[in-house]
């Protein structure tokens, strides 16, 4: 989906054979973790910067740039670019701008500020097409896309008077869709967008033995307080976990604490 920004194509999983990084950075990790096992080869043995806008973060950086109150990284960059000298170019505001474009949901995410959209229309002075961006993020979506959606949505469940809804993504889906697992990545906003909703779900067949999930929370329950207590993390309104169950007992687990955390929360009345 994201193959139209700018040096995309140069991404690689891991360093050219033969070089060994003394410094990394890492931008949007929560933690070390999340990054993969030759990163963290990697990290083992050079200096690490970390930057994120996590509250969550779990510092493993050794100088750690955490920004909670920004609204997505590419803010944070903006600032470091400033802050050294260094212009910005029209392929740079680009990828910019996509990360605050996504990172703030289309601007409708409560993390949508002043500031952000300020920084926004910095980013479009400089080069970045918002609706070309836009076209290209949410409107280029395959096939396969459409069908793994619509197979996730018909397992939701809506419970708790309509506070708690969830669904999954699994191996069997993805194969009947033709579809890999990256391609779940908006459903969870789907299941988000039921009304009256406090808390969303979805949860991820990765393995027989790893299930992730993410969370949305548009009530008093912290999403990220909720996915800490499975070893991960993220922001209040939106964080996600890897547990090392099968789908089937993660869920339960999941759902267990996800109901506790709704019925002791208190009303937003």
């Amino acid at each position: 989906m994201y193959a139209f920004m700018p040096g995309f194509g140069e991404i690689r999983a891991e360093p050219p054979h033969g070089v060994d990084p003394q410094l990394v950075f890492f931008f949007d990790s929560g933690n070390l973790e999340r990054s993969g096992e030759s990163v963290k080869r990697i990290a083992s043995r050079a200096t690490i910067i970390n930057v994120d806008h996590h509250h969550s973060n779990s510092r493993f950086g050794d100088v750690n740039i955490i920004e909670p109150d920004a609204s997505a990284v590419g803010q944070m960059v903006m600032e470091m670019l400033d802050h050294f000298g260094y212009p910005i170019t029209t392929t740079m505001a680009v990828n910019l701008y996509v990360a605050l474009l996504t990172d703030t949901g289309g601007f409708r995410h409560e993390n949508t500020t002043p500031r952000a959209l300020e920084d926004a229309a910095r980013l479009a002075h400089l080069g970045a097409d918002p609706g070309k961006i836009a076209t290209m993020v949410y409107k280029m979506r395959p096939e396969t896309t459409l069908k793994l959606s619509g197979l996730a949505l018909a397992t939701m469940r809506v419970e708790l008077d309509g506070k708690l809804a969830w669904a999954k993504v699994t191996r069997r889906m993805l194969r009947e869709a033709n579809a890999v697992m990256a391609e779940s990545e908006g459903i969870i906003d789907t299941l988000n967008s039921i009304a009256g909703l406090e808390l969303a779900i979805l949860f991820k067949e990765v393995s027989d033995s790893l299930t992730k999930m993410s969370v949305r929370s548009r009530g008093p329950v912290d999403a990220a307080a909720l996915c800490a207590s499975f070893g991960g993390g993220g922001h209040v309104r939106a964080a996600g976990a890897e547990i090392e169950r099968p789908m089937d007992e993660a869920v339960k687990m999941v759902l267990t604490a996800a109901k506790e955390a709704i019925l002791a929360a208190p009303s937003e009345s």
